[in-house]
C-alpha cells in the first residue's frame, strides 16, 4: 500500500464575467490613500538594502550595487480589493508590486504585478502576474498585443488590480492585461519592489510610484458544507458500484475546496456537465476533461498556461477553477516540486441555479468539501 494522498481542491464557479464585489451602493467601501508617509509608518523595508524615499506623494526606490530584490511592504494584510497606482521606471530596471504576499526566511513569496519596461529585451509585460519566490509567471502578456502596445515608455503608467477569491485581474492604462487564478494565497501584504542589480551596476537606477489607493473588500474564508464521514451517499454512481453524492450549491458559490485522503487503488471523481476531474492512487494517476475547445475559443490574452510535468500526489495541493471566461487547474507539489497548471479561456454557459454537482469515491475514502465565502461579521469565528 502506498502512502495516503492528500489533495486540496478549489473549484471556482461564478455567475457572471465580472461578479459584483459588493451587494449595494451603500455597502461599497470608500477608496483609501495607500501612499506610504514620509516616515514610512505602517510600512517596512525587507529582503534587501535598496533605498526608499517618499516626497510630495511620490515613492522613489533606488538600487544599491550587488543587492538582492528589496521590498517596501505594508504591515496590514489585504485579501479582496481594488488597487490602483501609477508607476514610472528606468528602462534598465525591472520592478513590480506584490499583492497577497508573505516573507518567509527573508524571501518574498506571492503574486507580483510586474513592471517591465526593458527596451533592450523588448518584452513589455507590465501588469502581467508573476509569482515571486514560487512558480514564476502565472499570466504574462505574450499573447496580449493590445496590453503590450499600451505601455508608455519613460512616462507614468496607470495600473488597476482586482482580486476576488482566487481570481486576480489587471489593467494597464485602461487595457485588460492579465487574468488568472492563484488558489494558494488569498490574503497578504502589498509591497513595492526594487529589483536586485549586479555589483558592477554602480549607477543608481530608480523606480517611482504615485497615486496609490485601495478599496478594501475584506476577505474570503472556507466553510465546511459536506463531510463524507458524516454524510451518507445518496446512491451508487450509475453502472459503477462506487458511492455517489449529489448536491446543489448556492448560486453565489465561487469556490470549493476538497480535502481528500486516498490509499492504493482508491479513487475520487467530480463531474459537472461535460467538465470532469478524476483521481486514483494507483500509479498516482490524474485525468481531467474540459468542455470541447476550438482554436477560436482557445485564443486571447489568458490562453493556455502552465506545464505538464510529472507531479507527486503525496501531500500535493490541487485547485480546480471554472467561471464564465474559462476553466483550469493548479497542482502544487510538496516543497515546490511537481508543480503544474493550465488555464483555458473560452466562453461557458452560465450554470443554472439548480445545477447538480456529482461526486463518486471509493468506499471508505475520507474527504471533505468546503465553500469559499466572503467573510462577514456574522460568519466570522468567535474568539474565546
Amino acid at each position: 500500500m502506498i502512502s495516503p494522498v492528500i489533495l486540496l481542491l478549489s473549484f471556482s464557479l461564478v455567475m457572471t464575467e465580472h461578479a459584483p464585489s459588493v451587494t449595494s451602493e451603500k455597502d461599497t467601501p470608500q477608496w483609501q490613500d495607500l501612499t506610504p508617509p514620509e516616515d514610512l509608518t505602517g510600512w517596512k523595508v525587507c529582503c534587501g538594502p535598496a533605498l526608499y524615499e517618499v516626497r510630495d506623494g511620490v515613492v522613489t526606490g533606488t538600487t544599491v550595487p550587488g543587492s538582492p530584490n528589496t521590498f517596501l511592504i505594508t504591515e496590514k494584510k489585504y485579501g479582496d480589493f481594488e488597487l490602483e497606482y501609477e508607476f514610472k521606471v528606468d528602462s534598465r530596471l525591472n520592478a513590480g508590486v506584490q499583492i497577497r504576499s508573505e516573507v518567509v526566511n527573508q524571501r518574498m513569496r506571492g503574486c507580483q504585478i510586474e513592471i517591465d519596461m526593458d527596451e533592450n529585451r523588448q518584452r513589455f509585460w507590465s501588469a502581467g502576474i508573476y509569482e515571486e519566490g514560487d512558480r514564476g509567471w502565472l499570466c504574462d502578456l505574450s499573447r496580449n498585443p493590445e496590453a503590450i502596445a499600451a505601455h508608455n515608455i519613460d512616462e507614468w503608467n496607470h495600473v488597476r488590480v482586482v482580486t476576488r477569491g482566487a481570481m486576480i485581474e489587471t489593467y494597464l492604462n485602461g487595457v485588460a492585461a492579465a487574468k488568472t487564478w492563484c488558489g494558494q494565497r488569498l490574503k497578504g501584504v502589498i509591497g513595492l519592489q526594487v529589483h536586485g542589480v549586479a555589483a558592477d551596476q554602480t549607477e543608481p537606477l530608480k523606480v517611482q510610484w504615485r497615486k496609490l489607493k485601495i478599496r478594501d473588500h475584506g476577505e474570503h474564508q472556507w466553510v465546511t458544507i459536506l463531510d463524507a464521514a458524516q454524510t451518507p451517499p445518496q446512491s451508487t454512481g450509475g453502472d459503477s458500484s462506487l458511492p455517489l453524492w449529489k448536491f446543489t450549491p448556492e448560486p453565489t458559490t465561487e469556490s470549493l475546496k476538497l480535502t481528500l485522503d486516498l490509499n492504493e487503488n482508491q479513487s475520487w471523481s467530480f463531474r459537472q456537465g461535460d467538465l470532469s476531474y478524476n483521481f486514483t492512487a494507483a500509479g498516482n494517476s490524474f485525468s481531467f476533461q474540459f468542455p470541447p475547445l476550438t482554436r477560436k475559443q482557445d485564443s486571447g490574452p489568458m490562453g493556455i498556461l502552465g506545464s505538464t510535468q510529472d507531479r507527486p500526489w503525496n501531500q500535493s495541493r490541487i485547485f480546480l477553477h471554472r467561471n464564465s471566461w474559462g476553466v483550469g487547474y493548479e497542482i502544487l507539489g510538496p516543497g515546490g516540486s511537481g508543480n503544474s497548471r493550465k488555464i483555458a479561456r473560452f466562453p461557458l454557459p452560465r450554470p443554472g441555479s439548480g445545477e447538480e454537482w456529482a461526486i463518486t469515491a471509493s468506499p471508505g475514502t475520507q474527504w471533505q468539501v468546503q465553500a469559499l465565502i466572503r467573510k462577514t461579521a456574522s460568519n466570522s469565528p468567535q474568539k474565546p
